[in-house]
């Protein structure tokens, strides 16, 4: 039998990635050859590398501001002035993820940085001043003025009772508002309709919007458009 021959070598695999950190295993690689006299024989062991690589996973999220309504006194009611402009904070989340072998295998939250956001606040006045409008009735005082979309009405769908929200029944003068702009039992002056009161509601009159009341929607003339209003003292 000839000599032994024996080498051995370190396999070393650079890793280069952004934000990221990676742990490299590597075992020793042995190799030799044994020869006979009719043969050769060689054995070589084989390398096992582990890789673990570790990222930033940042996520932000939108904190809405809120709107506060301030009453000022000294200002005509319908009014209101912006005293404080909002603004919108955020959340930002910061996770950890691990890999292995391009395989997540784990992910923890790291850090939270939590920027508060700026409320809105605004000068709503409550101050009532007296006006007076001419009109075919005459001259009739009146409060507020309010921009409105008017749409017409009667009590004889399917399945309606005939009757108001207020247990009145649907007529001409009877008016369905929403309660946050115009308070139920209120009197108010609509040009070319008459004077109708806020007796009813319901699920699609929303915010400056309307419903005027008639006896039978078939012989009523009006027509959905929008129109100022006069709230009567």
């Amino acid at each position: 039998m000839e000599g032994l021959l024996a080498a051995a070598f370190l396999i070393l695999t650079p890793i280069i990635a952004s934000n990221a950190s990676t742990t490299s295993d590597t075992r020793e690689v042995s190799f030799y050859v044994q020869k006979q006299e009719d043969y050769v024989v060689s054995y070589i062991s084989t390398t096992t590398e582990s890789r673990f690589e570790e990222e930033d996973l940042v996520i932000e999220e939108t904190i809405p501001f809120e709107t506060i309504y301030e009453e000022n006194p000294k200002t005509e009611i319908g009014t209101q002035e912006v005293l404080q402009e909002g603004l919108n904070g955020t959340r930002t989340m910061i996770f950890k993820i691990t890999y292995w072998n391009g395989e997540e295998i784990d992910r923890y939250l790291a850090d939270t940085i939590t920027k508060p956001p700026r409320d809105e606040i605004i000068s709503k006045g409550t101050k009532i001043i007296i006006r007076y409008l001419d009109t075919d009735l005459g001259r009739l005082k009146y409060w507020q003025k309010i921009h409105v979309f008017a749409t017409s009405y009667d009590g004889n769908c399917p399945g309606c009772r005939g009757l108001t929200a207020s247990g009145t029944p649907v007529r001409h003068g009877v008016c369905a508002v929403d309660p946050k702009v115009i308070p139920m039992g209120t009197n108010f002056y609509v040009p070319g309709y008459g004077i109708c009161r806020s007796e009813d509601k319901g699920g699609a009159i929303k915010g400056t919007k309307i419903d005027l009341g008639f006896e039978d929607i078939s012989q009523g003339w009006w027509r959905a458009k929008y129109i100022d209003i006069y709230l009567l003292k």
